[in-house]
């Protein structure tokens, strides 16, 4: 096996990118060149292989989810669950950090997105905190981390991908990020108040029974979409794609109907931009299948496997070693193209070791959501960053303190397959 197009490949893609050329447009220009200097690949299979990647039926959920987060985002539905989650947790020491938290594990479940969490809660969060004495760079931390929870809680992209190239269930997906969400909120949430207690982080003004159920009521529209997204694709009456569709109707409704937050004017930005990222995304799917496409023509899995084989790796040595390997990827690219070219590689050595899909899946989703986090690539770090005006080595201190706390979670997930298996195996078994 020649191992020069692949070293090319690689180092190619890592030299665009330094050049600052966007990772998708990297990507596709280091394929092309190996493909028609190094392969007998004509031009029209790349392009074969580009739309391959992305004819999909569960990838046309993307431009939806990505419309209903957009929606959301724009009709101030963020205002609401601060105030919600302000009411549950604010009463406790470091309350904003733990309101921070709380809104986005509740905003997971309408954004689907990091970035779009990142920027919506962020904005309102990170100034207030260092207003009542927060350090900045915990309010960061904690911003930027707790955002990756957008990528976990259904619906989420990425698992929208994977579900796409790995052939698992994007159903049995979305039902196992729900418990590890959870976990990664609660850990975050801990060491918040570790920290609050250590330097005397002020709590809020407890609200009573009645403002929370004035705060709960005003949410409570806001809620229901998740409700819908799960319980449609639960009880089978839709697929993940249709749900998406319903969330956006019911998004519509909501801000411009109900709420009357977005006019039928602001819509047009909403859309134009819904477009843009969902061109972005599919471009870089497409790209990445081309990519993917020739390190399996150059045999690459075959090295893989050689190499896990001298190893004698085990089950759980797999999946140390699958960590480790999108850990590494996570910080240097976007899960998309991460997910596009290794997933096909890794998960049938994982199956042919006893590992299910969905636990694999779950585990590289995980990881490489934390990726947007670490630097140099993080890039909810650096938007939160951005937002506080602090340099992003300036909060590389606690960000090693929280990423440990998260880590060891994430250790008990991988130990422990049940902790994501047993909800998909309860609720959705006829997917698994």
């Amino acid at each position: 096996m020649n191992l020069l197009p692949v070293i090319i490949l690689i180092i190619g893609m890592l030299l665009f990118m330094i050049l600052g050329i966007p990772l998708a447009y990297s990507i596709f220009a280091i394929s092309a060149v190996v493909a028609l200097t190094l392969t007998d690949i004509a031009p029209w299979q790349l392009m074969q292989r580009f739309f391959a990647g992305v004819d999909s039926f569960v990838l046309t959920a993307i431009p939806f989810f990505l419309l209903a987060g957009n929606l959301m985002n724009s009709g101030k539905i963020t205002d609401k669950l601060i105030n919600l989650s302000s009411v549950c947790v604010g009463h406790i020491r470091g309350g904003l950090a733990h309101i921070n938290v709380l809104v986005s594990l509740l905003f997971g479940g309408v954004s689907g997105s990091a970035v779009a969490d990142t920027s919506g809660i962020g904005t309102i969060l990170i100034p207030s905190m260092i207003k009542k004495g927060y350090d900045p760079s915990f309010s960061v931390v904690v911003t930027a981390t707790s955002s990756v929870l957008g990528q976990i809680i259904p619906p989420s992209l990425i698992m929208i991908i994977y579900s796409a190239t790995a052939g698992a269930s994007v159903q049995a997906l979305f039902i196992a990020g729900i418990v590890p969400g959870i976990m990664f909120a609660a850990i975050m949430m801990i060491v918040s108040y570790i920290y609050a207690k250590k330097y005397d982080y002020p709590r809020e003004e407890k609200a009573g029974f009645k403002g929370l159920v004035k705060a709960f009521f005003h949410a409570a529209p806001v809620l229901i979409m998740p409700v819908i997204i799960i319980g449609g694709v639960l009880s089978g009456i839709c697929t993940a794609t249709e749900s998406a569709v319903i969330a956006v109707v019911y998004s519509l409704i909501i801000t411009v109907l109900v709420d009357k937050t977005l006019t039928v004017k602001e819509l047009v930005p909403i859309f134009i931009n819904t477009a843009k990222g969902t061109a972005s995304s599919l471009f870089c799917i497409g790209a990445a299948s081309i990519f993917g496409y020739l390190l399996a023509y150059f045999r690459t899995n075959d090295l893989v496997l050689d190499l896990m084989q001298s190893m004698n790796l085990s089950a759980s040595g797999f999946i140390l070693f699958v960590t480790v390997l999108f850990l590494i990827l996570g910080a240097f690219m976007d899960a998309t193209p991460a997910i596009c070219i290794f997933v096909p590689i890794v998960v049938p050595l994982g199956t042919a070791l006893g590992l299910h899909p969905v636990h694999i899946g779950m585990i590289i989703c995980l990881v490489l959501a934390l990726g947007m986090v670490t630097p140099p690539y993080g890039l909810c770090l650096l938007l939160a960053c951005q937002i506080a005006r602090i340099e992003p080595q300036k909060v590389f201190k606690d960000l090693l303190i929280m990423l440990g706390a998260v880590v060891v979670v994430l250790l008990a997930i991988i130990f422990v397959p049940d902790i994501i298996m047993f909800l998909p195996r309860l609720l959705v078994p006829k997917y698994l």
